[in-house]
């Protein structure tokens, strides 16, 4: 028996919860939370691609794009916070990042080194560790 899949094809609306929930990655593609997926969105094409939520996490809690624009972290609240790093070039997953030394449950706030090498997190409470 063969199984139907589900596939994406388009999103309507934005995450506004989400701290900083716009971003450009070129002069014609922006990306924006949206539901448990980030949208990218090409503006002169009209097309949507979507980079997907991790399993067993609640929501997407912040995102940062590398001053390079080779790379988007997604931040995510579940029992650890989960930080997702994704390739913008390939859409593949390249890292998947959490605190093993915080109680909190997300990352409220990233941010990327100038040199797109290091990403800095703000976690949630009741820490509220960098």
């Amino acid at each position: 028996m063969s199984m139907a899949a589900l596939l994406h094809r388009h999103f309507f609306g934005v995450k506004g919860d989400v701290r900083e929930p716009v971003a450009y990655v070129d002069e014609q593609t922006v990306l924006y939370p949206a539901g448990h997926n980030t949208c990218i969105f090409n503006l002169e094409q009209r097309i949507q691609r979507f980079l997907p939520g991790t399993d067993k996490t609640e929501e997407i809690t912040a995102i940062a794009v590398s001053p390079n624009k080779k790379f988007v972290a997604v931040a995510e609240k579940s029992d650890k916070g989960v930080i997702t790093v994704f390739d913008l070039h390939s859409l593949k997953r390249r890292r998947l990042l959490t605190s093993t030394d915080s109680h909190s449950k997300e990352f409220v706030s990233l941010a990327f080194s100038p040199d797109s090498k290091l990403l800095m997190a703000q976690g949630g409470a009741p820490d509220w560790c960098l």
